[in-house]
């Protein structure tokens, strides 16, 4: 059908595969077996979708769009073992230079970007020793142990949050969509393997931490000195236990998420792969001064976007090794897979992740209580920034470009007044407005109404259903799922909502100062 180059039979045909619909993935707990109850259609699904896609990116914007709503509304399941990272570099070798910044919001949806297949290195030693401590008999955390190293996937990530919060509230509800019912039904609200860690976990909690996602933040060193010093009587078995613990959530958190957790570790394994500029990387997270460290580390995030669309195929390097655990008769695979546009993406996003932190850091820093002409200089400046970071992410816009030019032409001229400044501002605020419009609502609106009438709702992830009991309104349902799904679309992205949030402050400041002084101007 592609290579009829009859746009109007691929549109033709790219509506029918959408309306044959997509298989989520249904997650249905984990049976006796120890195996995840998963549709196994879901897969094949994502693949087959994609292998169109890749034919011509640039005609299959609808369906790419379809895709990243479908994996949004249903969530998507990988294992490990699915071995997804080949899928990841055949879609990148396709010509997506077009549609960059629609293939970026695909591929931030996979939890796919590490290098190690299974439970390896760490990893896999932190979770035996956690599992040796109580010589594996606390079930559940020897469970956790052979999920992480047998089934791993992103599921696992979820399962050790339940296992923390499970640890802090000794509520084991919170558990049952992760375990098997045989060991559920093992798993009480006391006992020599919760107790002990029930009370770390407290302490932690009466110190103020956000338990579980606060122990993100705490290196293993920190952690073991807070809680050996704290005041209360803690058994240092205990203790070691939620450190290991705590150490296995930043490892899984660091695999199976695009945030900048445990960034050395990750840097480390491309090191030693041989991934190119790292250094560069290194010089830029060494940098002390906030300005001068976004810009070092938009211009390496450069260098891997070159580097992800460039049309080299680069050296794919896979080292599986395929066992099967006699004790539950499930087979698995460990090893490891590299390869350069795949590891480049990977790196992108987390470096991303960092500099969105720091341009929200850049934008409180800037004294806007009153604007004044030495103000617009260091606005600019940031504008600059964000017109860097938004191009970078694929994303052009030449009413951005304009009011630039206009900007750093007021600041030649002398007289300019508020009024005129507002006039600059408003125009930057309309583009970011046309920005969200032409690379997000005018692509996805109209898919994502017609994807929501036809999936059922309890195949929907929970966080898009409105808060109501009992039957779902279809009305309710669009507008809650349009605004959540729009919004995380938009905060994933690079700079565009701290870009909007600039705006906003810069033009409530001059609002006010218009109103006290019209005609002046800035002084």
């Amino acid at each position: 059908m592609y290579q009829t180059d009859e746009i109007d039979l691929i549109n033709g045909f790219i509506d029918s595969v959408i309306e044959l619909g997509f298989q989520h993935p249904n997650v249905g707990g984990v049976g006796d077996d120890w195996q995840i109850k998963i549709n196994n259609t879901h897969l094949s699904h994502i693949r087959t979708w994609m292998e169109l896609i890749e034919i011509n990116p640039k005609w299959s914007t609808r369906l790419l769009s379809s895709l990243i709503i479908n994996l949004s509304l249903g969530g998507v399941f990988l294992k490990d073992t699915d071995l997804f990272p080949r899928d990841i570099t055949r879609f990148l070798n396709s010509d997506i230079s077009r549609v960059y910044n629609l293939t970026k919001q695909l591929m931030r949806l996979f939890p796919v970007y590490f290098n190690d297949i299974g439970a390896e290195g760490k990893l896999r030693d932190i979770s035996t020793e956690i599992d040796e401590i109580t010589h594996r008999k606390d079930v559940l955390i020897h469970f956790l142990r052979k999920q992480s190293h047998v089934e791993s996937s992103n599921q696992v990530l979820a399962f050790i949050e339940a296992t923390l919060s499970y640890w802090e509230t000794l509520d084991n509800r919170c558990l049952r969509p992760y375990v098997p019912p045989n060991i559920y039904n093992q798993i009480g609200c006391d006992g020599p393997y919760v107790e002990g860690v029930h009370r770390v976990m407290q302490t932690l909690a009466r110190s103020g931490m956000d338990l579980p996602r606060g122990l993100l933040k705490k290196t293993e060193q920190g952690l073991t000195s807070q809680l050996a010093n704290a005041a209360e009587d803690l058994a240092p078995a205990d203790i070691r236990r939620v450190v290991l613990a705590t150490e296995f959530y930043k490892l899984l958190h660091q695999k199976y998420h695009i945030g900048f957790t445990e960034i050395t570790n990750y840097m480390a394994q491309l090191k030693a792969e041989g991934f190119p500029h790292l250094d560069r990387l290194e010089e830029a997270l060494a940098q002390p001064d906030l300005k001068k460290k976004l810009f070092m580390l938009l211009d390496f995030l450069n260098t891997l976007k070159n580097l992800i669309l460039s049309p080299e195929k680069y050296e794919i390097r896979e080292d599986i090794y395929k066992k099967r655990h006699f004790t539950i008769d499930i087979p698995s695979m460990y090893g490891s897979y590299h390869e350069m546009k795949f590891d480049a993406l990977g790196l992108t996003f987390r470096v991303e992740s960092l500099v969105n932190v720091l341009l929200e850091e850049l934008i409180e820093n800037i004294d806007l209580s009153l604007i004044t002409k030495a103000s617009i200089y260091q606005i600019y400046a940031r504008l600059r920034l964000f017109d860097k970071a938004l191009r970078l992410d694929g994303i052009t816009s030449l009413e951005i470009g304009l009011q630039l030019d206009l900007l750093a032409h007021s600041l030649e001229v002398e007289g300019f007044t508020v009024t005129q400044y507002q006039d600059i501002f408003k125009g930057f605020a309309g583009a970011v407005r046309n920005i969200i419009n032409d690379h997000f609502n005018n692509i996805h609106e109209e898919n994502l109404a017609r994807i929501l009438a036809h999936t059922p709702v309890d195949q929907i992830e929970t966080k898009y259903l409105p808060n109501d009991s009992g039957i779902v309104d279809p009305e309710k349902l669009q507008h809650r799922a349009s605004e959540i799904f729009f919004r995380d679309q938009i905060a994933m992205s690079l700079g565009l909502q701290q870009l909007d949030l600039f705006l906003s402050r810069i033009l409530k400041t001059l609002y006010h100062q218009a109103a006290k002084l019209p005609k002046d101007k800035l002084h």
